[in-house]
């Protein structure tokens, strides 16, 4: 990719681990996003991180929410994104 080209948005299956009670869960789920990687997904993708905690927990969900996406199976891309990087 050069400079200011636009990046690639990804459908992405990944495996999560999320606790809830006193379980761990380990889990298979889906996501759209320009990230690839489990970290950048985890720190830069707010928009995702909040579906999945959706997803996981719902909205009325009291105690602490720990969510981590562990692992990228698949990605295929979907689309080119109208922002830069």
């Amino acid at each position: 990719m050069e400079m200011g080209d636009k990046p690639n948005i990804y459908y992405l299956e990944i495996m999560i681990s999320y606790k809830k009670g006193k379980s761990i869960i380990k889990d298979e789920t889906w996501a759209v996003s320009k990230y690839t990687t489990p970290n950048e997904i985890m720190r830069k993708d707010s928009k995702t991180m909040s579906r999945l905690n959706d997803m996981v927990y719902g909205s009325k969900y009291k105690s602490a929410k720990q969510l981590v996406i562990t692992k990228v199976l698949s990605q295929k891309i979907v689309g080119v994104s109208l922002h830069p990087k």
